[in-house]
């Protein structure tokens, strides 16, 4: 993965990393458009002017493509856990922009990516989410509950769960259904469930835990 800074790259490095670029760009476009498994190899050689050989020289194949846009546009630190004391200080904003943040992730590399994730996610408690942004959601939630701004009735794993659980059920509504304005649902629903998530009120039972 090609996330060097500019400064340190050489020239040719410069252009290896353009073309990295380029091939994630115009496959996340033409795999949306296509779909997944109708779109070819040639097919992004002749979107991006590249041959096939120089694309094979920076992916292993198709799917190595879709791993490296999942691993570089959703399984990304969104910075939460900066200035993690003075955050957990107002965990409703700083919850509610990180979850709208994450969504906005995947709508960004659009629907073809969550329908496709099964390629790449094995474990079942990683499916749906970033680790990157479970880490940080968990840190957060940890450090709220210390400091008291989030109640302690359940676990902070739990709630992490429970969250991208709910999250989960936004985007495939997105991808399923054409009526549905995601960035509608989210206003109404993340508010109503981050405030009670705060106070308590949505809990799985005192110490009850999904990973106990």
């Amino acid at each position: 993965m090609w996330k060097m800074s500019s400064k340190n790259l050489s020239a040719r490095q410069m252009k290896t990393q353009a073309n990295y670029n380029l091939v994630l760009n115009k496959s996340i476009e033409l795999f949306n458009e296509q779909g997944y498994d109708q779109t070819t190899i040639t097919d992004i050689s002749r979107a991006t002017g590249l041959s096939n050989g120089s694309i094979y020289h920076l992916f292993k194949g198709k799917d190595d493509i879709l791993r490296q846009i999942y691993s570089t546009r959703i399984n990304v630190s969104l910075g939460l856990t900066n200035d993690l004391t003075e955050k957990v200080m107002d965990p409703y904003r700083y919850l509610l922009q990180f979850m709208l943040d994450t969504q906005e992730l995947w709508l960004s590399a659009g629907p073809m990516l969550l329908i496709n994730k099964y390629r790449w996610v094995t474990s079942r408690t990683m499916m749906g989410c970033s680790p990157i942004q479970r880490e940080e959601l968990l840190a957060f939630i940890s450090l709220a509950q210390k400091r008291g701004t989030i109640s302690n009735k359940s676990d902070p794993a739990s709630l992490v769960e429970l969250l991208f659980t709910v999250q989960r059920g936004i985007l495939y509504g997105w991808t399923s259904r054409d009526d549905f304005d995601i960035r509608q649902y989210s206003k109404l629903f993340w508010p109503p469930i981050i405030t009670e998530l705060i106070k308590g009120n949505l809990s799985l039972g005192e110490n009850e835990s999904l990973h106990s």
